[in-house]
């Protein structure tokens, strides 16, 4: 077999330095090893496992030639970049002078610092130092350097003599393609490992922001969720967290109770003057312990004017006058009706007494509405809340296609109207037990945030029982305040005085002389007073108990009977 010859290119590169030449050598392709495993190849025919492991060893070869492709297409194009920039100058009379010359090697050289891809290795450089040569040499070279040119950018086929092949190479300095492919892949695997990097990180905050809020959804309907645990153990976890913290969070905005009584108004003297017809019908309707229940419907309906003052001509009692407002025109019949149906709503609602604020709000709220009121409430929100009345009335609107359906305030625009009165402080201070906040008293004082309510609960409860406005007992946010209009009445009691329900009961926690709580007494058993104060643990309504003559007890302010 003989050896095929491969031809030896010498080229002759000018140089900065004019007495020397440099001499550049092409890279030697060895074809030899082509007829060798053409050999092989036939020697091998009959060894299957020499077979296999030549056509492992020719994949592997195949791979490093398509990696050596790859490298010079990265160089052709370096090159392409290089002659483009060689192009864009024109060479011109300018270029003879060295002052001219020198400019533009510096220019070269600029945009040749500036061009990270053109700076990475050394042999970009020889191109630079290459170039700026040419620039140097004169008109008649021009010709010559052109065609320097090709071997650079074309590549040559050779063909092997005794061989059907055609093998291509390219005059290259071998220390410039391995420079270049190992620069192109350790850039293209940084670039790859950046990305993934970047990719992580996006991920990692993903799942953060994620946790988080699961975190922060599953500590708001915690307490609300505990029933239906195991569902959340099984699929779509997050989907059913985010739905049930919407659900609570609604719920428990619609179900905050507001309707505590606040009375702040009197009833008109229209009212009152209807006083026996309104006691006649409440004792046949069974309601006659609710007859300031009537008189404050009564005054939000009409204050006691016009001809149908309980606005009852539109209920279901009402047999004689058109339905239609005030179609009713017999004040005595619209106050029948009105009684009989308000004595309906109080037994469906189950109002225990007239001081059971909850229920009276619901009974009251569905004599605006309607009785299907209350099954509504009770059903989807456990009872009344000004919220929820605001949700029935809006259903009804869109429903009947009008633009109004009763009075979702009904309820505190009745209720300023409504003492619980006849002295029963007990009573209506047991009905406040387990408020939270004591916004319902801070407010009705009025303060616009939350202050230490404990004087203002017993104010309310005072006012509630009708004692404000008679005078039997001041109305104060500020315990020494309170103290101080008890002595000057001569209704004050030291800490060894056993008192009577309904007292009120002052407190020192300091022993600093100045009173910081208040409360009401509930009652007196075995030297044992029993209370209910506001503001009390956690924030609360609640009842406590105490040693008579206890230290932490200043005294007590006395309802006079």
């Amino acid at each position: 077999m003989k050896d095929i010859k491969v031809k030896e290119t010498k080229l002759d590169i000018n140089s900065l330095d004019k007495n020397k030449t440099l001499q550049h050598f092409t890279k030697q392709k060895d074809v030899k090893e082509k007829s060798n495993q053409s050999q092989h190849n036939s020697a091998d025919t009959s060894d299957p496992s020499k077979k296999a492991t030549n056509t492992v060893v020719g994949r592997e070869k195949k791979t490093a030639v398509e990696s050596v492709y790859m490298a010079k297409q990265y160089a052709k194009k370096i090159k392409r970049k290089q002659a483009d920039i060689k192009d864009k100058r024109s060479i011109d009379e300018s270029f003879k002078s060295g002052a001219d010359i020198k400019e533009k090697q510096a220019d070269i050289k600029d945009k040749k610092s500036n061009d990270s891809n053109l700076i990475k290795t050394k042999e970009k450089d020889a191109a630079a130092n290459r170039t700026t040569s040419r620039l140097k040499s004169d008109a008649k070279k021009t010709s010559s350097i052109r065609s320097d040119k090709q071997p650079d950018r074309k590549i040559k086929t050779k063909s092997a003599k005794g061989s059907s092949e055609q093998v291509k190479f390219r005059p290259v300095n071998k220390n410039d393609y391995q420079s270049k492919m190992h620069f192109f892949h350790i850039h293209k695997h940084k670039q790859k490992v950046k990305e993934a990097q970047q990719n992580s990180s996006r991920l990692k905050k993903g799942i953060g922001h994620l946790g988080n809020g699961i975190k922060n959804t599953f500590k708001v309907v915690k307490v609300a969720v505990t029933s239906v645990q195991n569902i959340l153990s099984i699929g779509g976890t997050f989907i059913l967290l985010v739905v049930l913290a919407l659900f609570f969070g609604v719920f428990s905005a619609l179900a905050d109770d507001s309707s505590v009584n606040s009375a702040m108004q009197s009833v008109s003297p229209e009212v009152l003057a209807y006083s026996d017809t309104v006691s006649k019908y409440a004792k046949e309707y069974d309601i006659e312990d609710y007859v300031g229940v009537i008189n404050a419907v009564m005054m939000q309906e009409s204050a006691g004017k016009g001809s149908d003052p309980m606005q009852s001509s539109e209920c279901e009692y009402n047999t004689k006058y058109p339905k239609k407002p005030n179609g009713i025109t017999d004040p005595k019949y619209s106050i029948e009706a009105g009684v009989h149906y308000l004595s309906d709503t109080i037994k469906l609602a189950k109002v225990k007494d007239p001081s059971d604020i909850k229920q009276l709000s619901l009974a009251l709220q569905a004599y605006n509405f309607g009785k299907g009121y209350i099954d509504w409430a009770n059903i989807n929100f456990g009872g009344y809340t000004r919220a929820n009345a605001k949700v029935y009335s809006d259903q009804k609107k869109a429903k009947l296609k009008t633009n109004v359906y009763g009075d979702p305030q009904y309820v505190p625009h009745v209720m300023q109207y409504y003492h619980i009165g006849n002295n029963n402080v007990v009573q209506i201070a047991q009905s406040q037990i387990g408020n939270i906040g004591g916004r319902p008293y801070w407010s009705w004082y009025g303060f616009n945030s939350r202050v230490e309510w404990c004087a203002c609960f017993v104010s309310w409860v005072m006012n509630e029982a009708g004692l404000i406005e008679d005078g039997t007992v001041p109305k104060f946010a500020y315990c020494p305040t309170g103290i101080q209009w008890f002595k000057q009445h001569d209704q004050w009691q030291g800490r060894q005085y056993t008192p009577a329900s309904g007292d009120i009961i002052f407190f020192d926690w300091q022993n600093d002389g100045i009173s910081d709580h208040v409360g009401i007494v509930e009652k007196i058993e075995n030297g044992t007073v029993y209370t209910i104060e506001g503001n009390s643990s956690n924030d609360e309504c609640r009842q406590n108990s105490y040693q008579i003559g206890s230290i932490y007890i200043t005294g007590y302010g006395i309802i006079k009977k």
